[in-house]
């Protein structure tokens, strides 16, 4: 088995959701997959459980383009940011990790691959059970939640990530902030996390391309993402 990598893609917002929901429900493989992308422009994505007029009401969304994720969390804002997408099969061993845990891993290791070029970070601790909030988080990055990565004051949220769980699988979307990274080696950085993310699920990274017809095969996807009916209500059509 092997970590399938796909090659960094730039686009808008409802392609990025697009493919890596393409990717999570069509693909048949039993190893991990990983991408990172970027965005033509700044926009912003919410979590799927977000209300819609509540979202599209806030200050952050500045007329941006909004675009509803398939999985959890709050509003961010791309653009300045490193964006990756993680899919772990329901048959591999990885799919068995506890999602907290999980969760925890994966900012443990973005926090040692920045300190290997000079940014040390923190984890934020898990509230206790009579503080802890129920609820949805509104702004991503104002409202950090237990095991985000912090900077090493603890002030300020650097990364977060959101999942969705069915029964083929874990979706990961995760985020870095990288304004809060003056000279980052995006380089060395990506190669470092992929050396990270192999010890983690124990895979070796292959090399994949995408198909010719990425854009025919994906193009309802595409369409779910930009209709308003998933935007207001989270419905297919």
């Amino acid at each position: 088995m092997s970590l399938l990598f796909y090659p960094y893609l730039n686009e808008s917002g409802p392609e990025n959701m697009a493919t890596d929901l393409w990717l999570f429900e069509e693909s048949n493989s039993t190893d991990p997959i990983f991408r990172h992308y970027g965005w033509e422009k700044e926009e912003i994505t919410f979590g799927y459980g977000q209300d819609w007029n509540w979202v599209k009401k806030q200050k952050i969304v500045n007329s941006l383009k909004l675009t509803r994720r398939p999985t959890g969390g709050g509003i961010v804002k791309h653009g300045c940011d490193w964006t990756y997408m993680l899919i772990l099969p329901q048959g591999h061993s990885s799919f068995l990790i506890p999602a907290l845990d999980l969760y925890e891993k994966l900012h443990f290791l973005i926090g040692e691959v920045l300190e290997n070029q000079g940014f040390t970070t923190s984890l934020m601790p898990c509230p206790s059970k009579g503080n802890k909030v129920k609820g949805i988080p509104g702004n991503c990055f104002l409202e950090p939640v237990g095991r985000d990565l912090m900077s090493e004051d603890g002030s300020s949220k650097l990364a977060g990530a959101a999942m969705k769980r069915t029964r083929k699988g874990i979706l990961i979307q995760g985020t870095l902030d990288l304004s809060q990274f003056p000279n980052l080696d995006m380089k060395f950085f990506l190669g470092s996390f992929l050396d990270q993310l192999q010890n983690l699920i124990k895979e070796q990274t292959k090399v994949l391309e995408w198909p010719k017809n990425l854009e025919a095969i994906r193009t309802s996807y595409v369409e779910k993402f930009n209709s308003l009916s998933w935007q207001e209500k989270r419905k297919s059509f």
